[in-house]
């Protein structure tokens, strides 16, 4: 705890933004980012695999980014988490607000309990949890990702029923129902593309139930690190969008995540971000490369043992390149994890 020893004042509390793989959390941090607020917001970010895709996403704003990769921050890098806290809270301006993004597969109870420190809370308190929950997707979830899903709900002092737009008013109710059996006390709130009421999210003033809930749920001994395989396709070639279009089309059910950055062989000179959640996908483009080196960097994530990174690269690489494609591709690099 020596990263702590030395801060100094003010106080500059955290608000911890999770959910499930793919509920929307980017969305939400990039509307708080970009909206007229006047605070200067530092942020943490956690992604499972090795290359920090959602750090990527973020949209610019006045405060800094702490990227934390190839790893949870709720086991593995949750010292790394400590640290990058403190190193925000003692810096010469420091940031008015603290939001960590956890990674989908993150307990935020887990995360949470770093923030019991003593001495962390004299610089940085924990001021809430807020959890984005897919209306669509999380009701249907089964064995482990159902019962991280429900933790990640446990935990929450506000619940965002997330992408509205994209269902019908009984499968909201669903959603509404799953939330409120886990969490009666919570009533979540429907909203689209992840704009949420900023004052809603941002000064909560101490996170009572959050704080409860550390207390009276037991850890979640980390299993999701023995449930949960990554796999990074990492590619210099510009992709066809048909090819993306039938990968995508066919993964398996035990891939429930894939996002990215795109070099599209039909718009060059301009990045594509790829969401893709269950069956649903969307490419957007983004501004263009301007200088950066254009290239392809996608993140599957799924069940252990059931993200088949070959299978992958056979769908993704262009046939023509052959073996000498991969090579000059760069083409994919299966994350490297130690066995839990």
């Amino acid at each position: 705890m020596s990263e702590v020893a030395s801060l100094a004042p003010p106080r500059v509390p955290v608000t911890i933004v999770t959910g499930f793989l793919g509920a929307g959390k980017t969305s939400v941090l990039n509307h708080v980012l970009t909206s007229s607020h006047g605070r200067r917001i530092a942020v943490v970010v956690n992604d499972f695999g090795r290359i920090n895709i959602d750090a990527e996403l973020l949209q610019k704003s006045d405060g800094d980014v702490v990227a934390l990769a190839n790893g949870c921050i709720c086991c593995s890098l949750s010292e790394s988490l400590i640290a990058g806290v403190a190193r925000l809270v003692r810096q010469d301006s420091p940031p008015e607000q603290i939001i960590v993004e956890t990674s989908g597969v993150s307990d935020p109870l887990d995360v949470a309990r770093a923030f019991t420190d003593p001495e962390l809370q004299r610089f940085a308190p924990l001021d809430g949890i807020v959890t984005v929950v897919d209306c669509e997707l999380a009701p249907t979830l089964e064995g482990d990702m159902l019962r991280l899903a429900s933790r990640q709900v446990i935990a929450a002092d506000i619940v965002l029923l997330n992408k509205c737009d994209l269902v019908d008013e009984a499968e909201r109710m669903r959603a509404s129902r799953w939330v409120n059996a886990l969490s009666p006390h919570v009533r979540p709130l429907q909203v689209e593309h992840g704009r949420v009421p900023i004052d809603l999210v941002l000064g909560m003033g101490g996170a009572t139930q959050s704080g409860s809930a550390v207390d009276s749920e037991p850890p979640g001994h980390h299993q999701h690190e023995a449930t949960f395989d990554t796999f990074t396709y990492e590619s210099m070639v510009p992709l066809h969008v048909q090819r993306l279009h039938d990968c995508l089309s066919q993964l398996p059910k035990t891939i429930f995540r894939a996002k990215g950055i795109v070099n599209l062989l039909e718009k060059p000179g301009y990045p594509v971000v790829l969401q893709s959640t269950g069956k649903r996908a969307t490419l957007t483009v983004g501004q263009p490369w301007a200088g950066r080196e254009p290239r392809t960097q996608i993140v599957f994530i799924g069940t252990r043992g059931g993200v088949d990174g070959d299978w992958i690269e056979g769908q993704l690489i262009e046939p023509h390149f052959g073996s000498t494609g991969r090579s000059k591709a760069r083409a994919s690099t299966r994350d490297k994890r130690e066995e839990p």
